[in-house]
């Protein structure tokens, strides 16, 4: 593994480990720690310029999002995304934000609305130029629904979910969804109406054309 610059500061506001766990995410989210990559506790070390005890209880958490695999005396290594469970995280995730969408919609205040209309069209933007900022766009706007959703239960297993998709979309970077600009004016639609149900079913649709899009291109990969 390169060794980049130590950049985790103390911060009397977040445990080390919390910052440690940031890092690490990004580093594997970014590919700077590669699938399949061993980590080891020395570079490690020198890299976060942190003591062991910071990084082991971040290693815990990134093996219970799935990110990291671990086996006592022989490897803790990036875990290798697959298709499959890309797939199964998907879904999961598209039922997050269908039920984010029911129970958030219709409380929302205006601002909220305004809030939300201008995440979409950025999310528009970004996939009419078929830029990957789309990804990031799209995160934005499941959080503020899950957010609005007003369900802390909710929140915090969007929160142990997110990471884990973010993820394993690694093992599919070739099937961006540049069709869910298709459902932009749909949800525009049901947000201006309050109408939670109908924000959920158009998200629920675009779940289906997603995966299958993503079915159609491995087949035709053979």
């Amino acid at each position: 593994m390169p060794v980049p610059k130590s950049t985790v500061e103390n911060s009397p506001r977040r445990l080390l480990r919390d910052v440690v766990l940031e890092k690490m995410l990004t580093a594997i989210q970014d590919g700077t720690l590669q699938a399949g990559e061993r980590l080891n506790d020395d570079e490690l070390v020198q890299w976060l310029g942190v003591s062991r005890t910071p990084i082991r209880e971040a290693i815990a958490k990134l093996v219970d999002y799935g990110l990291v695999e671990m086996e006592a005396n022989r490897y803790t290594r990036v875990a290798t995304p697959t298709a499959q469970q890309f797939d199964d995280a998907i879904q999961v995730f598209f039922g997050f934000t269908e039920l984010a969408a029911r129970w958030a919609v219709p409380k929302l205040a205006n601002a909220d609305v305004e809030e939300a209309l201008e995440i979409l069209e950025t999310i528009r933007a970004d996939a009419e130029a078929e830029d990957l900022a789309m990804n990031a766009s799209v995160v934005r706007f499941v959080r503020f629904l899950v957010a609005n959703a007003d369900n802390a239960l909710l929140t915090t297993m969007f929160d142990g979910l997110l990471p884990r998709v973010q993820f394993l979309a690694l093992a599919t970077r070739e099937f961006v969804f540049w069709d869910g600009k298709q459902g932009i004016d749909p949800i525009r639609a049901a947000v201006k109406a309050r109408d939670g149900e109908a924000a959920a079913a158009v998200i629920r649709t675009m779940a289906r054309a997603l995966l299958g899009q993503v079915e159609a291109l491995r087949s035709a990969q053979g």
